[in-house]
């Protein structure tokens, strides 16, 4: 804690919480804002990318759809299914010059972007016709391409897009085609040779900014487009390349290129990697000015903020050191009333309350001694009267029992078992109603409790024993009277609900260590569910003064174990459903603590 006066701790104080709310705030929401800037950014990156897959593969399968007027037409499927002949040299100069007329000039009218297109069966007839002229024509060259083409193009009939064409910056967009619509028996090839500029007037429309572009590789990692021209139809690096296949529909960084971010995006339908970039610089330029705003009014909020704590913590110290020269007076016994600051604020209350509060101790001071001395004895006399009153709770219907008992074998049979029982209960009843002794002899307990025993046996209408595992030399230690017996009886109360059977056993122990004395009950009863010893714990914690029979139940022994010794000591239970119960009672080892004697 900071060494120093009032004033300089509570400016201090404010000066940390305000400038850790500030910065708190601040680096929060820069922190925040410069995510949901990242985020914006790369979302806008996908966004771009997968319009220009769309868009490139909605105009690639237009062209397929092209291709159908030439695949179902019958002069097509005619002439790839005659036998080669010498001799039809002439029809099939003739097929070619329909198929050109009625199929190839409607292609190429609709469709000016393609430079030629053609029909090659494998049954040696050709046909091609051009929107532009091409000469000279290297006729050796295109068929050994078509051959390629052959083993190119895709085997179930479907539209194959290839990035260099026949014709020097062309793309060739080419199929198998069959002599029936359904059938796999492919006669020939049929493609188009289309300029690739065309494909460029979808792409150079992408803005990303001042130094962002787009750009399209193939999947062997040459670069179909590209903004700068020189770098159409290089090859890929072989790092980037793979970090552009690795990375397909997420952001990334191309190796030698520190400073961008790359979003890439794979075409199922023309096989192609499309990638835009954008420069990190370029993308932080908001984030850096949000960083600076954000510096600038923290640090002029700051101060503002530090100037209004210093005029508060003054209006505060100033009557809290009146407050402080009163209470420095009253504390050597000089009753010493504060002045009103005149401001009629909490400060005024508070001052106000104070010197009610002096004129009061002022008398009550002097009654202080008095009313504790009257208090003391009478809380004495309180305590003396409940332990008496404790002491002298028996169980009627115990007595009733028992009673009930005697006269049944009074008017049955005369016999030495009324003696032991008449014999047994008087000692129980002198035993019980004395009130000179506090504590008596664990000897003397169990005396007691064996008359218990002795009763019981004949209500219960066998012997049974109790094990008694006290070792001779605790026998003459201290014990609040009459709080073994009870503990038994509970056992016979809830420990055998089904009656007593020859399994049944009760033991009772002690031990000493360096302090305390402990003596137990246990039996091998029916226990006690959780809830129920969660509930018999709670009332032992508010040291209930009797069960609920109203017998000389568990809270009471406990409570007066607890007047006698002292609030450490009393009694633990411990219980398992359908594995017994044990009572532990907790007393001192040595000597007496009379608590109620002071």
């Amino acid at each position: 804690m900071m060494k120093g006066g009032m004033a300089r701790r509570i400016y201090f104080y404010f000066v940390v919480v305000i400038a850790l709310t500030s910065v708190t705030v601040g680096v929060t929401g820069y922190w925040r804002s410069s995510k949901e800037l990242d985020n914006q950014y790369q979302a806008l990156l996908a966004q771009i990318v997968d319009n220009a897959v769309h868009q490139t593969d909605l105009y690639l399968k237009g062209y397929e759809r092209a291709t159908l007027s030439i695949l179902t037409s019958a002069l097509v499927k005619d002439a790839l299914s005659s036998k080669p002949d010498k001799s039809k040299v002439s029809e099939f100069y003739v097929v070619e010059n329909m198929i050109k007329q009625q199929l190839f000039q409607t292609v190429l009218i609709n469709n000016p972007e393609i430079t030629m297109v053609y029909l090659a069966g494998y049954n040696g007839f050709r046909a091609m016709d051009f929107n532009v002229q091409v000469t000279p024509f290297n006729y050796k060259a295109f068929d050994e391409y078509i051959e390629q083409l052959k083993e190119d193009t895709r085997d179930d009939g479907g539209l194959t897009i290839q990035d260099s064409g026949f014709l020097d910056g062309h793309l060739t967009l080419a199929r198998k085609v069959s002599d029936r619509q359904t059938s796999r028996m492919f006669k020939g090839v049929m493609g188009f040779e289309m300029r690739i500029n065309e494909l460029k007037t979808l792409w150079k429309g992408i803005r990303l900014g001042e130094t962002g572009y787009f750009f399209i590789v193939n999947d062997r990692g040459k670069i179909i487009y590209h903004p700068d021209n020189k770098r159409i139809g290089k090859q890929l690096a072989g790092r980037q390349f793979e970090a552009v296949k690795s990375n397909t529909n997420r952001v990334f960084e191309l190796p030698d290129e520190p400073d961008r971010i790359f979003f890439s995006r794979h075409s199922d339908y023309s096989g192609w990697n499309l990638v835009a970039s954008m420069s990190l610089s370029e993308q932080r330029e908001p984030v850096a000015a949000l960083r600076q705003t954000t510096i600038y009014v923290g640090l002029g909020t700051l101060l503002i903020a530090l100037y209004l704590a210093y005029r508060f913590g003054r209006s505060i110290v100033k009557p809290v050191r009146r407050l402080e020269y009163g209470m420095r007076q009253t504390e050597i016994g000089q009753w010493t009333k504060v002045p009103l600051t005149g401001s009629h604020d909490e400060m005024d209350r508070l001052i106000s309350s104070y010197n009610t509060m002096v004129e009061r101790l002022e008398e009550l001071v002097d009654r202080v001694y008095e009313t504790e001395l009257r208090n003391q004895e009478h809380l004495l006399k309180r305590q003396l009267a409940e332990f008496q009153s404790l002491q002298l709770q028996i169980n009627p219907h115990f007595l009733y029992n028992t009673l009930e008992i005697i006269i049944c074998y009074a008017v049955i049979q005369k016999s030495s078992e009324i003696k032991e029982i008449v014999r047994s209960l008087s000692y129980m009843l002198r035993y019980s109603v004395r009130t000179d002794l506090e504590e008596i002899t664990v000897a003397n307990e169990l005396k007691h409790m064996m008359h218990f025993i002795a009763i019981m046996k004949f209500r219960i209408g066998r012997e049974f024993e109790v094990d008694v595992r006290i070792p001779p030399e605790l026998l003459l230690k201290s014990m609040v009277r009459l709080t073994l017996q009870p503990l038994v009886e509970n056992v016979f109360k809830h420990a055998f609900p089904d009656g007593i059977e020859e399994h049944h056993l009760i033991i009772v122990n002690a031990w000493c260590d360096q302090s305390d004395f402990y003596l137990t009950v246990e039996d091998n009863g029916s226990g006690m569910s959780a809830h129920r010893l969660a509930a018999l714990r709670k009332s032992l914690r508010r040291s209930a003064d009797q069960s609920t029979d109203g017998s000389i139940g568990l809270g009471n022994v406990h409570n007066r174990i607890q007047m006698v010794f002292g609030a450490r000591y009393g009694l633990r239970v411990e219980s398992k459903e359908g594995d017994g119960t044990r009572i532990t009672m907790h007393m001192p080892a040595a000597g007496t603590k009379k608590v109620m004697s002071g």
